[in-house]
């Protein structure tokens, strides 16, 4: 554990020490501050034309949960997260194989696993910091009105589950390679091709489409946004890192033994 942890402040320090990890975090926070800024304005516009309308009024269940955070903020955190993901985790390996240190890293008295795991905890600990700043909404918005704190749980688990996944991604991708923009275009190609199965699935026949569906990382993070915590979209999640992490530690292993 000791090993991970060296591994995950070393990466940590060159991620803080280079400008990758605040123009991430720049570009978060600009995102979802003008995704939150606008569904913001917009559910007033709709609560204004509502108070006017009782009848109308009573047709629709709108909260500023599901409206605000749900619907326009926390649905729009995948889209985001297909660009950013890739730019977090495109240096873990192709960085080190450019510079010539990924042998010399190898040598060290540290297992294969360790070393995954101790990149993969760094990227990991900097999205937590990303998921922090998104939290700001929902406690700024429990000034103004009454938040579902059970449906903001549930989709903060299926957000941090999704993240990790685009990670781990990622991480694979940078195995690969030892040029990071083909990295991260790599891992791009990949979570934007989970992304339009869902949209071929519509016209696929029927057995296909349930596939191509359940292949869609966007559809498992539905039901976490709706306040929903289904066993499925979990074991989806986990079993997607698990592959990832299980084929980048054989890239690793590919690797010293090609040296």
């Amino acid at each position: 554990m000791n090993s991970v942890l060296v591994v995950c402040k070393r990466e940590l320090s060159s991620f803080f020490f280079s400008p990758i990890a605040y123009v991430v975090l720049g570009v978060w926070s600009l995102f979802m501050g003008g995704f939150f800024s606008s569904a913001f304005a917009q559910y007033g516009m709709i609560s204004m034309q509502l108070s006017r309308n009782p009848q109308l009024a009573a047709q629709y269940n709108i909260t500023p949960t599901s409206w605000i955070l749900s619907q326009q903020v926390f649905a729009s955190v995948s889209v985001t997260l297909l660009f950013i993901t890739p730019l977090l985790t495109m240096k873990l390996f192709s960085e080190e194989k450019k510079q010539g240190t990924m042998e010399m890293l190898l040598t060290y008295p540290i297992k294969d696993t360790q070393i995954l795991l101790g990149k993969f905890l760094s990227v990991v600990s900097i999205y937590l910091l990303m998921l922090l700043i998104l939290l700001i909404y929902p406690v700024l918005l429990s000034t103004f009105v009454r938040v579902e704190w059970s449906v903001i749980a549930s989709s903060f688990l299926g957000i941090f589950l999704m993240g990790c996944s685009f990670l781990s991604v990622g991480l694979l991708a940078s195995s690969w390679t030892s040029n990071q923009i083909i990295a991260a275009m790599s891992a791009f190609m990949i979570l934007l091709l989970s992304f339009i199965v869902e949209f071929l699935s519509a016209s696929a026949p029927a057995i296909v489409s349930t596939v191509l569906r359940q292949m869609s990382i966007g559809l498992h993070l539905k039901n976490f946004v709706a306040g929903i915590i289904d066993t499925r979209d979990i074991i989806f999640f986990l079993s997607l890192i698990f592959i990832c992490l299980f084929l980048s530690l054989r890239s690793l292993e590919s690797h010293r033994w090609r040296g």
